[in-house]
């Protein structure tokens, strides 16, 4: 049997992040044809490192996607795209693995639910994000606005 999950894209991100809202910098979210969009508002970033608030004055609008690469063995791959002033996401995603490791902690998730890799992929330990309901996660697509999740209940 196999059982399905709409989130929002919002409600996505809550899976990882310790609060139910979005960052305060993101200032657009959109999803489709299993790619997720965001515009950033970088002079946003409350507590990032100084290098990325001198950098944040001179580009302060950043715009990515990730798309879907893989879904295997409970583990989906995102390739991210970024530009922030023609720096390519692997120079920009490195900047964000710290804090994305430290809410993926602050959520109580187990290490590596969420990977950010140096290849500018990320990913996601789908199992461990859903282990409340889901045993495996076999699908995952991002389509008219929305995150469906397939797979085993749990």
């Amino acid at each position: 049997m196999t059982h399905v999950l709409t989130l929002t894209p919002e409600e996505a991100i809550a899976l990882v992040r310790p609060r139910p809202t979005l960052p305060s910098f993101v200032t657009d979210l959109a999803c489709d044809n299993d790619t997720v969009s965001l515009t950033a508002d970088l002079r946003r970033l409350v507590h990032a490192p100084m290098p990325v608030k001198l950098a944040a004055r001179a580009v302060p609008t950043m715009h990515g996607s990730a798309r879907i690469v893989s879904v295997a063995d409970n583990v989906a791959v995102l390739a991210v795209d970024a530009d922030a002033a023609g720096l390519p996401a692997t120079k920009l995603l490195p900047l964000a693995s710290g804090t994305v490791a430290k809410m993926a902690r602050k959520k109580g998730l187990p290490e590596g639910t969420v990977e950010v890799r140096k290849d500018a992929t990320i990913a996601l330990n789908m199992q461990a994000l859903l282990a409340d309901r889901f045993s495996s996660v076999t699908g995952l697509t991002f389509s008219g606005g929305k995150v469906v999740v397939t797979g085993t209940p749990a």
